[in-house]
């Protein structure tokens, strides 16, 4: 595999990105080439410049991913937005492979457009499509704390974007699960209103019990975050976290509930999956900053694998 990159200086516009890109295919070789974009303007500069490579624009935005299938583009919807654009190459080449839009074996120019990762170099890399992309898996794209089960994440997750769903339909709704570490996150906050799970059975707060999901739906519709131990057994809901004065990444345009979750896993081992109200977006905090952002809409593939 190999790798370009410059902050910039030397690069102007997606044009000039664009052409670039076209070289290095060119030099390598390449069967085909993936772009990744946001906007979609480097795509489309891509599909002008060349003829002779299978074109891909790869896109977590569903208003560029239909300008782009209109251009005559093959395109397709990321469910992810990884933490970083090394990360989102490889999910890029998995739902790629997973799709048949490229086959094992094949030489691909993958290039990541500036409007993906703002104020970051650009990255191009040239690699040979390995199959056991195929198998990627949200664990291999964001790093568990010790002591979280990855079943226990895929619960937190699957509940969360059944959650975004409903927002998305206009029910003003968010979440907050903080998953691990609980009795860290507990320090320092308060309940906001009696613990609903308080006196039920083991089976009963547990998130691996789907049978529970929609109660659990119908719960974030009030204030305060669910605490979860890494096992997925619920300690509590209705929590007012307690954040303290750490430092912390947050995305431009993101609220209280995200900074709240952000901030205690800034100061926790704990993993935060926050639902937004507002876009019905699912994102997941890990040690102070974001670390995956995903559409409630779209499949994204399995969590782990086993148990």
């Amino acid at each position: 595999m190999t790798k370009a990159g410059s902050p910039g200086k030397d690069i102007r516009s997606d044009e000039d990105r664009a052409r670039m890109v076209v070289r290095i295919a060119e030099a390598a070789q390449a069967n085909c080439i993936i772009c990744v974009t946001e906007s979609g303007g480097f795509a489309k500069h891509l599909l002008g410049f060349t003829d002779q490579y299978r074109i891909i624009a790869a896109t977590a935005t569903p208003e560029t991913c239909d300008s782009l299938t209109e251009a005559g583009l093959i395109t397709i919807r990321l469910p992810l937005h990884a933490i970083d654009k090394h990360r989102q190459i490889r999910h890029v080449l998995s739902v790629a492979l997973k799709s048949n839009n490229v086959s094992a074996g094949e030489l691909v120019v993958c290039a990541v457009g500036q409007d993906v990762y703002p104020g970051e170099a650009n990255l191009v890399v040239v690699t040979e499509v390995e199959p056991d992309l195929e198998e990627l898996v949200i664990t291999d794209l964001v790093k568990l704390t010790d002591g979280i089960r990855p079943k226990a994440l895929d619960c937190a997750v699957a509940i969360a974007c059944k959650i975004g769903r409903a927002a998305r339909r206009g029910k003003r709704i968010g979440a907050i699960f903080m998953l691990g570490d609980s009795l860290k996150v507990l320090e320092g906050s308060r309940q906001l209103i009696p613990n609903p799970f308080k006196g039920h059975e083991h089976a009963d707060r547990t998130l691996m019990n789907v049978d529970i999901h929609d109660a659990i739906v119908e719960l974030s519709k009030l204030d305060g975050a669910f605490v979860v131990r890494g096992d997925g057994f619920i300690q509590t809901a209705g929590v007012f976290l307690s954040a303290f004065e750490v430092d912390v990444e947050l995305p431009v345009g993101l609220g209280a509930r995200h900074a709240s979750a952000a901030a205690v896993t800034a100061r926790t081992a704990a993993t935060g999956v926050v639902v937004s109200a507002t876009d019905g977006n699912v994102r997941v905090f890990s040690a102070g900053r974001m670390v995956l952002r995903m559409d409630p809409d779209i499949a994204h593939g399995p969590i782990h694998m086993g148990e």
